[in-house]
Parts: C-alpha cells; sequence; structure tokens
C-alpha cells in the first residue's frame, strides 16, 4: 500500500481549463441536461432550481425553502424535482413552469436521486425508506425488495440495473432482467456513487475514511467488484464517451487528492485537472451526449464549470516518443496521420457526442497512416490511437 501512495504522489498536475458555467455562487448538487421542450438545462442547488435554457443562453431561479438534489424530465412542459431538506416537504415536486410554481406529488424520507428511462416511461427514486418507482408521477408504488433500505445511488446500462444501499448494511444489488428479479453482490464494498461507462464497466465511490475507501469497478454489471485505488475523502465518479474515468473529491481530502483527476488505470496513477477550478469540493462530474463537441462539467459548493479542453491534454507527458499529427484540419477526403506508438495499433474515430464511428488496425511500422474520412458527415471528430500501452488522441474537423 505504501508503495501505491507513492505512485500517486508523484504524479504531475494537468493544465487544463476550467471556466465558469453557472451563475457565481451556486452551491450545486448536480447538472441535468435537457428537462424540458425548451432546450433548459436544471442545476440543482441548495435553496432551489437553476435553470439554463440552451436557446437564449440565460439563465433564470426558481428558489425554494428546501434544497433541491435532482430534476428530471417530466411530460416536455413542466419538469420533476426532487427536494430533501429534512421536512415534511421532503419528495417528489412537479414544477409548473408557467408560473414558476412548486407542486407536491409523493413525500418521501430522505430522497436521493431521481432516474428517467424515456423509452419506458418510468420514474424511479431512491429515499431512505426504499425505491419507488412510478409509471405517470401521480402513482408511485415501493418495489418491496428494497423496503426499508436507504438507496442511495442508481444506474442502468439496457436490462442491467445496479442499486447501492447504505445504512446498518452496506450493500450492492444488481438486476439483469430490467429490474424484474434482484441479486446481492458477492463482494461489494460501500458504495455512495455509481456510474456506467459506455461499454458497460460499472464503476463505484467508497467514501469515507477507511482502508477500503477509493474508486472499484464491476466487469460483470455489479455483481462482483475490484478496488482500482485507495483514497479518503472522495466524492463522486464519472466518465466521458472515450471510456475516460474522473474521479472527485471532498475539499476534506488530504492531498494530493483534491478537486478532480483523471484516473489511468494502466498506469495505476491519477492526473490532476484543477486549473482555472476556485472550489474542490466536487458534487457531480458529467458531459453532456448533445453538445457539438465534447465538453465535461462538474458540479461544486461555489457553481457549475465546465473544461472543453481537456481531451487530449489529460494525457501524462511521457506516454509517447514523440506526439500526435493530424493534417490537414480540417479535412475533407484524406487525413494524415503521424504517431509516436510502437506495435499493433487501434484506430478509432469518435463523433463529438462521443459515439465511435470507425474503428480499423494498424501493424505498419511506419509512423505515418491517413485514413480515407470521405464518408463522414461534416462535423467535429476525435481520432484515438491505442497500442494497449499507450495512448494518444487528438481533434479534427471534416468539412
Amino acid at each position: 500500500m505504501q508503495v501505491f501512495l507513492l505512485v500517486l504522489l508523484i504524479c504531475p498536475p494537468v493544465i487544463a481549463g476550467w471556466e465558469p458555467f453557472s451563475p457565481e455562487g451556486i452551491h450545486a448538487n448536480r447538472i441535468t441536461f435537457y428537462v424540458d421542450n425548451q432546450n433548459n438545462w436544471a442545476v440543482a442547488g441548495s435553496h432551489g432550481l437553476h435553470l439554463y435554457n440552451l436557446n437564449t443562453q440565460e439563465w433564470t431561479f426558481n428558489s425554494s425553502i428546501l434544497p433541491v438534489v435532482d430534476a428530471s424530465w417530466l411530460d416536455g412542459d413542466d419538469i420533476l424535482v426532487l427536494f430533501n431538506g429534512g421536512t415534511m416537504e421532503d419528495g417528489v415536486h412537479f414544477l409548473f413552469m408557467e408560473t414558476g410554481t412548486y407542486y407536491a406529488l409523493q413525500y418521501l424520507d430522505t430522497p436521493h436521486f431521481i432516474k428517467h428511462l424515456p423509452d419506458a416511461g418510468r420514474f424511479y427514486v431512491g429515499h431512505w425508506h426504499g425505491l419507488k418507482y412510478s409509471d405517470n408521477v401521480e402513482d408511485w408504488y415501493d418495489i418491496d425488495f428494497f423496503n426499508n433500505m436507504n438507496i442511495v445511488d442508481m444506474e442502468i446500462f439496457g436490462d442491467h440495473y445496479v442499486v447501492s444501499r447504505i445504512d446498518n448494511l452496506y450493500e450492492v444489488y444488481y438486476s439483469d432482467d430490467a429490474g424484474e428479479s434482484w441479486t446481492i453482490s458477492s463482494n461489494a464494498p460501500m458504495i455512495s456513487d455509481l456510474e456506467f461507462d459506455n461499454n458497460g464497466k460499472l464503476y463505484g465511490i467508497f467514501p469515507d475514511e477507511s482502508w477500503s475507501s477509493g474508486l472499484w469497478s464491476s466487469n460483470d454489471f455489479g455483481a462482483t467488484w475490484n478496488e482500482e485505488f485507495w483514497a479518503t475523502g472522495i466524492n463522486c465518479v464519472g466518465t466521458d464517451p472515450m471510456e475516460n474515468v474522473f474521479v472527485g473529491f471532498s475539499d476534506e481530502a488530504f492531498p494530493p487528492h483534491e478537486g478532480i483527476a483523471r484516473w489511468d488505470s494502466l498506469n495505476q496513477s491519477l492526473y490532476y485537472l484543477n486549473e482555472g477550478l476556485p472550489n474542490l469540493n466536487i458534487n457531480q462530474i458529467t458531459y453532456n451526449p448533445g453538445m457539438s463537441a465534447i465538453a465535461l462539467f462538474c458540479c461544486t459548493d461555489t457553481g457549475v464549470y465546465i473544461n472543453y479542453n481537456y481531451v487530449g491534454m489529460n494525457e501524462p507527458p511521457d506516454l509517447s516518443s514523440a506526439p500526435l499529427k493530424i493534417w490537414p484540419n480540417p479535412a475533407q477526403d484524406k487525413l494524415n496521420i503521424r504517431h509516436g506508438l510502437e506495435g499493433n495499433l487501434s484506430i478509432s474515430i469518435y463523433s463529438a457526442e462521443g459515439k465511435m464511428v470507425d474503428n480499423f488496425s494498424s501493424s505498419d511500422l511506419s509512423k505515418d497512416l491517413y485514413y480515407d474520412c470521405s464518408g463522414l458527415h461534416k462535423g467535429i471528430y476525435f481520432l484515438v490511437i491505442d497500442n494497449g500501452n499507450e495512448k494518444q488522441s487528438m481533434k479534427w474537423i471534416k468539412r
């Protein structure tokens, strides 16, 4: 353990430029994108709901007497909101957008999250006494399996559902049949935050200060778990479309663990991305799949921040013997690639939304490759070259 900690301590900071996104001073618990038909994004805050309209690029604030912990799409017109302030007003409300008025739908003791399944039209809410679901937001039903359990998080990947419990017991439950049946994980630690990456690998945060605290992962949808790295004071985990994994720390974490870091499992190293962050208590890390270029968002105790430039900047400086170069950029028919990697290569092309649109391999000893991009639509893309040990990436434009 001591040697492992030394490896983490000597990792250099990585320059990445965070910019303020929300108004200053918002205690931001969570950001949710596209919560209605008007292209509003919702930031759940300690004093109400802050809405950012993508069309007008303006902010509005709907105050409340209780903290908002989560928000969700409801019907395209109004918004589902979750209050958690330790009062009889806790639970599920909807925000009537025309008047800015909140209306109570379901009381819940200490609710934690809303999970919306658009295809099924179903909503899940985890709270101190269990897990409820609704298909119309007016009628809510207990999932009896979880009665009297404090369900703190839930993640879904296809038909694989995973929930975490933290009360007098610390357990993770998983379902491979869309919630029809549930099984307890054989070796899961205490997990406070869950996140699937695009390939179905599941990550979980073990919070607090123990010898098991840190980042954990599961390759079988929550059935079994392995520790990625040990750290105290860790708050949250997030991923991006290119399978980067990020962790956020609380402001009580011990240096060097502070702010946001990218976890490199191959090199067993954390690379910190705190340039421009005035507050290092990280409550959520996420990305917006609907944006034309990949950007990372983080929610902190003083606002929401955005980073457009982390792609290609969060690699350790000695990963390759030569930098990646691509030209022309923008490219119309042919993209020339010069890299510094050895061995058999996998070359992947990602859209701005993070979807892999093409992939090919090369065992050519030459450092120069070319890619026929004539069949791609105009737009922003990312090229990623990986030889299994090292990775290089760069943004480019198809015209």
